[in-house]
């Protein structure tokens, strides 16, 4: 089997050092000490394991499966083997269909080799200092680095060039809502940064389930946005402010865990015995997830969700219903590296009937974004760029999820 990476890779390289970067930072608290740094060619061995896995099949089905790079010590709540299970391309083929929507197989170096501990039920924060992988369609393979997700994506192709991602979904709609982080406020700003990234697994669960859907995040609650939804079948008596809601709750009891966890390390007792009391400290786990499968079902249904920047969820099943005053300017470029060129396109190019009401929404509500979901797992997410006057359409976004 010809090798695609290897050590001199100055991507790889890339990804050593910003894991380094993470531990010498403390991302993952004390969690962190008990992690082993992976090499170089042991990084090169997963990705390069991660990729032809990718161009699998298990009984006809493409291989999609989450790895993360993970340490005994550090896996308390895994479903291990009594066996570890040496790492390799027809192992995690075999073993993909065992693994749950939002679970995880979890790998770990035993001397040099590589092997498979276990089964994580949760990819839940303690990962969040490590690297994972999303094999997710034939020849794509995304590269998460601690919360840079995806910090690589590896996008078909049998070479050896690696697509680095300088921006992924979260920072890029956070751009263009326009609503500046509180920083004045660090935890509502790590509150609205984390609401950025649960609307990306949202995105990315819909993509996953195949049938494909329109996301419409509009300003406020109620405003002239509406007018442009004609039915909006499903609308809720109330807003769900669920996920924001448990995204401040999760941190607020962090922080405060963060603060205990900081009076027992200064107590004047044997480490061992704080070892202990450490150990008995256990993620805080919210259910959040269940929650984001819950709203990405909602596409399943013909039209559109409706969703507030302030992740609260409006309904779905919208249909949008705009007067025809003529095609709005249309600009169009895409996520890849060194092909930023924006191009002046017609609307018919844009796609169907979806794409088509939704840059006809934005062009008409100029403080929303419309992202349309094909079935094919291609994502265009549009809004408004004053400069231009234009509807900016990114196309193939699905590379930044």
């Amino acid at each position: 089997m010809n090798k695609l990476f290897n050590p001199d890779d100055e991507t790889i390289k890339q990804i050593h050092a910003q894991l380094a970067h993470l531990r010498e930072i403390g991302i993952g608290g004390h969690l962190l000490a008990a992690e082993k740094l992976p090499t170089v060619e042991q990084i090169c061995e997963f990705i390069e394991t991660a990729f032809w896995v990718s161009l699998e099949s298990n009984e006809g089905c493409p291989t999609r499966v989450f790895m993360i790079f993970g340490s005994p010590a550090n896996c308390s709540d895994v479903i291990k083997f009594e066996t570890p299970i040496p790492f390799g391309v027809s192992q995690i083929t075999n073993l993909a269909p065992a693994v749950s929507q939002n679970g995880a197989v979890i790998v770990y170096s035993a001397e040099h080799d590589l092997h498979i501990l276990g089964f994580g039920r949760n990819r839940h924060m303690s990962w969040m200092h490590t690297i994972s992988i999303e094999v997710s369609e034939p020849g794509t393979i995304r590269i998460n680095i601690g919360p840079y997700r995806p910090y690589v994506v590896f996008n078909r192709g049998f070479s050896s060039n690696i697509e680095g991602t300088h921006a992924n979904l979260a920072a890029y709609v956070n751009r263009i809502m326009g609503i500046p982080l509180p920083v004045s406020d660090i935890i509502e700003t790590n509150a609205v940064w984390r609401e950025r990234l649960e609307l990306a697994k949202i995105l990315r669960e819909i993509i996953n389930d195949r049938h494909g859907g329109i996301v419409l995040i509009v300003p406020n609650e109620n405003g002239q946005w509406s007018n442009s939804l004609t039915p909006f079948a499903y609308r809720f008596a109330s807003p769900d402010s669920s996920i924001p809601d448990i995204i401040r709750n999760e941190l607020k009891d962090g922080n405060e865990q963060g603060k205990m966890l900081q009076k027992i390390s200064e107590w004047s007792i044997p480490d061992e015995i704080k070892n202990i009391v450490l150990k008995n400290f256990r993620p805080i786990s919210t259910g959040i997830e269940n929650i984001i499968q819950s709203i990405s079902s909602l596409a399943g249904i013909d039209g559109a969700i409706v969703i507030t920047k302030q992740l609260k969820i409006l309904g779905f099943g919208a249909k949008i219903a705009i007067k025809d005053d003529g095609p709005p300017k249309i600009c169009m470029f895409r996520p890849v590296p060194g092909q930023q060129e924006v191009i002046e396109s017609p609307l018919e190019d844009l796609g169907g009937t979806r794409h088509q009401s939704s840059a006809r929404f934005v062009a008409s509500n100029k403080d929303s974004i419309a992202i349309v979901i094909s079935q094919d797992g291609h994502m265009s997410i549009m809004h408004w760029n004053e400069e231009f006057k234009s509807v900016f359409v990114l196309r193939n976004a699905e590379l930044w999820t």
